[in-house]
């Protein structure tokens, strides 16, 4: 299982990085509104939203981004010509295809300034729908009536959306990008409605025709809000100007459950929040197709419905921490169904003594393996009747391979499993090698398995010792590969009470002389101990399932490496005879001379991650530290 560092918040905070970080350095940073009038968006939203993602202020997020490890690597001196030139290029591929916006980079990112938010809900019914009807075609036949029945169910579980930004004194050029697109809009048969509420016009474009979506927006306080979808925008403002007694998305239980376990000890407010009702937004999906009366019973019968939302949260974290996220899964009780197979457990995380110290990620995850099997058992049986773990699973793998998979492999397992990730040198495209280990009971019945495994594949595998201990391992998979790529292999060991298995031979190696004390080991890390002790306060007396352990500068070197590499260079210079693209890559590539790694190296710092399960859900969380200089 590869380690969970990465959430689901990280690759948009990493999206938001390069943009805000690379951008102080060529734009200027317009004045920030001081009107605090605009509530936080949950409190816009209605009860029923079904997902939502908020920046709590762009201009603090460009603050926090320049100030960031990302950020002050980005504008070092010898970093700064490069990183300038590619802004300068995703800007000029940015304006020759928003030609028809009017606007360039520069002037987008600079738009937003307060608070930006987008949602998704359920589609209000339009009170402008008008049954679609050809002058030919009689209203009671058996297709007009096929057609308004499937038009039924579609507006019935049909989906909207609202987009919230607070431009500031910045508003006007977010008002003209918005006109030209109304234009457009416009243009395309759409009629123009107004009305005024509160001294508020709301605009309105209603479509020409069955099957497009109506359009509404409006402009207060330096800030616009458009909405895609009948009685959007319009709702939103009722909230805002207090028109409205209907409950608010901050009014929800399950929303303010989730948040609650995101909002963490920082003492600042997350600058990143989302939320999605998961179980809602299935529902309407499968009600929409036509097989919704035979589809939805097996998916409630799944027990999809305890899902009662996921959400999450991201934070600066000061001096200590260069970003700090959340991500929490609310689950009602009891765990049956597909959740049955949610058995995490706990246990002693310490990295076992095979681990080396030069290992990119560590991630250690106890699980009741055994109760997890079962539950999946019974989850194919709704599908494909009594006994089909047998059938389908258990029977086919004892015939090909002489092993009875729940007697001789899951009923052997203790209940940790390791992941490992090393990058092997020489850096190529696919360096990295995975090591995966399952903790077991019984060594001599592991031993015995492995054996007739091999038995039955003795032409695919071989025999061999590595570091003193018995590896069953295979050549390449595929001899075809360029020399820009490295070979993986199959190997499979038993190390003590460990069944090992990995890509790289050379990874092997490396975890047997640990093993035997001849290799320096992890735990012995000053990096790893500081991730360590900071997970601790983290957990806040939680007992977690699953801790990580990350070198995010081992990847970034992979990546520094190929870029640096004659022959990435040589391949990109190629692909830029026929790509336009790829040729200024090749150009900045061959212009700008990036510094030596260890230069950079100073400004990323280890990662730590954890999960911990409780009787509501489960919750993840992780961390970077901030880079010592």
């Amino acid at each position: 299982m590869p380690s969970l560092q990465i959430c689901l918040s990280r690759p948009i905070l990493t999206m938001l990085t390069l943009a805000f970080a690379l951008a102080p350095a060529t734009l200027p940073l317009r004045a920030q509104s001081k009107d605090d009038a605009l509530p936080g968006a949950p409190r816009l939203l209605p009860e029923d939203t079904l997902a939502y993602l908020r920046l709590d202020s762009v201009q603090d997020l460009r603050d926090d981004m320049a100030d960031s490890s990302i950020g002050r690597m980005l504008n070092d001196p010898q970093v700064q010509p490069f990183a300038s030139e590619v802004y300068r290029t995703v800007a000029d591929f940015f304006d020759q295809f928003a030609t028809a916006a009017e606007i360039s980079m520069d002037d987008l990112l600079a738009i937003p300034q307060g608070q930006v938010a987008v949602a998704l809900m359920p589609k209000n019914i339009s009170d402008e729908a008008e049954e679609s009807i050809r002058d030919d075609e009689d209203p009671n036949s058996e297709e007009a009536i096929r057609r308004r029945i499937a038009r039924k169910r579609r507006d019935q579980n049909g989906f909207a959306g609202v987009f919230i930004i607070d431009a500031g004194r910045n508003v006007d050029d977010l008002v003209g990008l918005i006109d030209r697109l109304e234009n457009q809009i416009v243009s395309s048969g759409y009629v123009r409605r107004t009305s005024s509420i509160k001294n508020v016009t709301l605009v309105q474009l209603l479509p020409p025709r069955q099957g497009r979506p109506e359009i509404e927006y409006f402009k207060r306080d330096g800030t616009i809000v458009f909405g895609i979808g009948s009685k959007t925008a319009s709702k939103v403002l009722d909230h805002w100007l207090d028109r409205s007694d209907d409950s608010t998305l901050a009014d929800r239980a399950d929303f303010s459950s989730v948040m609650a376990r995101c909002v963490g000890a920082e003492g600042t407010r997350p600058q990143l929040t989302f939320f999605v009702d998961p179980y809602n937004i299935i529902r309407r999906v499968v009600n929409q197709g036509g097989a919704a009366a035979l589809v939805w019973p097996l998916v409630e019968n799944l027990g999809v419905g305890k899902i009662r939302g996921l959400g999450g949260s991201s934070f600066r974290g000061g001096e200590v921490f260069d970003d700090i996220m959340h991500l929490h899964v609310l689950i009602d009780p009891p765990r049956d169904g597909i959740f049955g197979v949610l058995r995490p457990e706990t246990g002693d995380s310490t990295p076992p003594q095979w681990v080396p110290n030069d290992v990119t990620s560590y991630t250690s995850m106890y699980w009741d393996f055994e109760t997890t099997y079962d539950n999946v058992g019974g989850i194919l049986e709704i599908f494909n009747g009594a006994d089909a773990m047998t059938r389908l699973v258990e029977e086919p793998v004892e015939t090909r391979t002489g092993v009875a998979l729940r007697d001789d492999v899951i009923s052997n397992m203790v209940g940790r499993y390791v992941t490992l990730r090393w990058i092997e040198p020489p850096v190529k495209l696919n360096s990295t090698a995975q090591l995966h280990a399952v903790q077991i009971k019984d060594e001599v019945q592991a031993k015995q398995t492995m054996a007739n495994i091999r038995d039955r594949f003795p032409n695919e595998m071989n025999t061999e010792t590595i570091g003193g201990y018995v590896a069953y391992t295979s050549g390449p998979r595929n001899e075809n590969l360029p020399e820009t790529f490295r070979q993986p292999t199959m190997n499979l060991m038993l190390l003590d009470d460990w069944i090992v298995f990995s890509d790289s031979r050379a990874f092997l190696e490396r975890v047997t002389q640990a093993n035997r004390g001849g290799r320096s080991r992890l735990l012995t890390v000053p990096e790893y101990e500081l991730v360590s002790s900071e997970l601790g306060g983290k957990l806040d007396g939680e007992k977690p399932f699953m801790v990580s352990f990350l070198r995010s500068s081992d990847y970034i070197r992979q990546l520094y490496e190929l870029v640096k590499s004659p022959d990435t260079q040589r391949f990109v210079r190629q692909a830029g005879q026929n790509n336009p693209v790829a040729a200024k890559v090749s150009e900045m590539l061959e212009n700008n001379q990036l510094p030596p790694f260890e230069e950079l190296k100073k400004y990323f710092a280890p990662s730590g991650t954890f999960a911990y399960d409780e009787p509501s859900g489960m919750h993840l969380g992780s961390f970077t530290l901030r880079a010592d200089e």
